[in-house]
């Protein structure tokens, strides 16, 4: 197999670099897209190349004069991929040694998409190696946390359809999303949803690893896109909503997107800047409404009863404030 590795970037050099500089020395890739989302200082090939000790014919530099979001430049590097499987990492992430590994665990087998565990920094505050205690907790329930790659069925999907929808923790067959026009939406943040959603529903043959292939960086304190806690969190109605449409029309199990939603839906209500929690809360309500059957709620509270306090609150115009 070949493996094209995408990177979108905005003003995030000199994590780019770590990052390239890792890829070189693990040599796991065949060909690596930049995607220069309108950074104000613009890449350059050649000093790329130079500083992560890459062959020039191993990196493709495309350039957005203005920024457009990691999604579109994810979609516009996919359209440059020559290998015939597709990773996508951010620049602040940093592939494992592992990776290799996987990939030669792959080499040989047929699948549209592989799934793997990654290590998230958060999780060192209680000293733990690997994912947030939900993902981990859904990988368990998924009975994929024992042998290197297993097979996913509609079980073990149903479990991980509910993990984040992270771009970085599959590796991707590229004509798989070619050939089903999946791809991320044009959103500043939630922008992947409908690429995680839109691949589990769309595969024939998923696999999943247990091995931690990549640390994924959170800085509280910083100015990621993932901090982002403003008015763009307010669109992710406009996915969820894409991918609903997308689920009854396939006439799919409602309950694991369900699951994730209200999670999601919750946690940004417990994040978002205060003056925004209300008109936040009136679109919940309204989304809750029209695309969650009250028939579910009592798979819900089984399967999540943590969150019932929240739905409840959300569902309360007097309290959701």
């Amino acid at each position: 197999m070949t493996l094209t590795i995408a990177i979108p970037v905005h003003d995030d050099e000199p994590y780019l670099l770590r990052l390239l500089g890792r890829l070189a020395r693990l040599g796991c890739a065949d060909q690596l897209v930049v995607v220069d989302d309108g950074s104000h200082a613009p890449l350059d090939h050649a000093a790329l190349c130079a500083a992560a000790a890459l062959p020039a014919d191993r990196l493709t530099l495309l350039r957005h004069d203005t920024a457009q979001g990691p999604g579109a430049a994810r979609n516009a590097a996919l359209a440059h991929v020559d290998g015939d499987h597709l990773l996508y990492l951010d620049a602040d992430d940093l592939p494992t040694r592992e990776l290799p590994p996987l990939l030669a665990d792959l080499a040989g087998q047929t699948f549209d998409f592989c799934i793997f565990r990654h290590h998230d920094t958060r999780s060192e505050i209680e000293r733990r190696w690997g994912p947030e205690p939900l993902d981990g907790r859904l990988w368990r329930a998924a009975g994929t946390d024992i042998g290197a790659l297993t097979p996913v069925g509609p079980a073990a999907a149903a479990a991980l359809m509910q993990t984040a929808n992270y771009p970085w923790n599959k590796i991707y067959r590229t004509g798989f999303l070619r050939d089903h026009g999946i791809g991320c939406s044009d959103l500043a943040v939630h922008e992947d949803i409908e690429l995680h959603w839109r691949s589990f529903l769309s595969a024939d043959r998923i696999l999943a690893s247990d091995r931690i292939c990549l640390i994924h960086f959170v800085d509280a304190e910083g100015d990621r896109l993932t901090n982002r806690l403003g008015p763009e969190r307010l669109e992710v109605f406009v996915t969820l909503d894409r991918v609903a449409e997308d689920i009854a029309a396939r006439e799919a199990d409602p309950l694991p997107f369900a699951l994730f939603t209200l999670g999601l839906i919750g946690w940004i209500h417990g994040h978002l800047l205060p003056e925004l929690r209300r008109p936040f809360a009136t679109r919940a309500r309204d989304w809750l409404n029209r695309r969650v059957d009250p028939a579910l709620y009592p798979a819900i509270d089984a399967a999540r009863p943590e969150i019932r306090a929240h739905i409840d609150q959300l569902l309360d115009p007097a309290a959701a404030g």
